[in-house]
């Protein structure tokens, strides 16, 4: 069973609405070098319980790359309670992506871009 569920636009409201605690969507695709490492990554880096991750591969959901403003990936959109939090960004290390994580959900929600 993997770590990450796969998410595209005709279920992503409907799934992180319902989704309780803290969720952390990653936005990327196969051909990416750096999205793969994170895929990889991430699921080792954040304990089972600090987050719940998804991912959208978005060579097949270009509706949320354009809804996301995405222009570089892999980006990321932290969810809390089924609601957008904020987007998230770290640098690529175990100890950077953990402090990273606990700030952002420290600080207020923003509004969803």
């Amino acid at each position: 069973m993997t770590d990450w569920q796969a998410l595209d636009e005709f279920g992503f409201d409907h799934v992180l609405a319902d989704t309780a605690g803290t969720a952390l969507v990653m936005f990327g695709q196969p051909a990416c070098g750096a999205c793969r490492g994170w895929y990889q990554r991430l699921p080792q880096w954040l304990g089972k319980g600090e987050a719940r991750l998804f991912y959208v591969d978005v060579a097949r959901s270009q509706a949320l790359a354009n809804r996301f403003e995405l222009f570089q990936l892999p980006a990321f959109a932290l969810y809390r309670h089924g609601e957008f939090h904020c987007r998230f960004a770290a640098p690529f290390q175990a100890a950077a992506v953990r402090a990273a994580l606990a700030a952002a959900l420290l600080a207020p929600a923003e509004e969803e871009p």
